[in-house]
């Protein structure tokens, strides 16, 4: 079915189209580059926080361990010290480790949401068969994901500050929820610095959802060959900037 014939109700899972934070919105995806680099730090804080640890642990005698249970014991520590080190900041620093927020890189859900806890296990979980398969399949894949994120659903983007201004729909169709104002607050916030041509369409396809939702906010508004952009801010009772 085209997207001019779904009803509201049906666009529900075309949402991901123009979802909050969308990879359609262009979500600032990190490369290979800078998540390399993110990552370089954080093994550089590693190789002086396990040796602490360890010290701490067994340098000072507080387990008081001896042959295969000591080895035991510290390869467990070890696992716990690396994957706590990068869990505990994704879920503390919202899906930022200080490798990341050096490089201003943060992990976000598939959509562009915050991750949840379950998520961030998840991609941290897969961490060490990363160390030897990442690379490889973040090569491959367009939204240089690692294994990790493919089973989590997670993405790693740029941890850009909002320079845009912030935008307010003065009109509003009536059937919409909370989540499709959001999703047009957020298309109007990054249109400016989109691909115009990418804008317009997205336009385009809001135009046809409030046509068909609400056709009375179109009752005046610019002629026809007006570009899309500026009659869905007149829609939807934006101010142009």
């Amino acid at each position: 079915m085209s997207l001019e014939g779904q009803t509201s109700e049906q666009m529900h899972d075309t949402d991901s189209v123009l979802g909050i934070d969308n990879i359609a919105l262009h979500l600032p995806l990190a490369g290979i580059g800078s998540r390399t680099l993110a990552i370089t730090i954080d093994y550089a804080i590693l190789t002086v926080l396990i040796p602490l640890v360890s010290l701490a642990l067994f340098g000072t005698g507080l387990l008081g361990l001896e042959g295969p249970w000591l080895i035991v014991v510290f390869v467990v520590l070890l696992f716990l010290v690396y994957w706590g080190y990068f869990l505990l900041q994704e879920i503390l620093l919202s899906g930022r480790t200080f490798g990341k927020m050096a490089v201003h890189l943060r992990v976000v859900g598939r959509h562009g949401g915050g991750a949840s806890w379950t998520q961030l296990v998840l991609r941290n979980l897969l961490r060490p068969v990363d160390m030897m398969v990442g690379l490889p399949f973040m090569a491959v894949d367009d939204l240089s994901r690692r294994l990790g994120d493919r089973v989590a659903g997670t993405l790693v983007i740029h941890d850009r500050p909002q320079e845009a201004q912030d935008v307010s729909l003065g009109r509003i169709p009536a059937p919409w929820d909370a989540r499709r104002v959001a999703i047009a607050e957020s298309f109007l916030r990054r249109a400016s610095g989109m691909d115009p041509a990418r804008a317009q369409a997205l336009a385009t396809r809001l135009l046809r959802l409030i046509r068909q939702d609400d056709p009375l906010l179109l009752d005046g508004a610019p002629p026809p060959d007006t570009e899309p952009l500026a009659a869905l801010r007149y829609a939807l009772g934006v101010e142009e900037s």
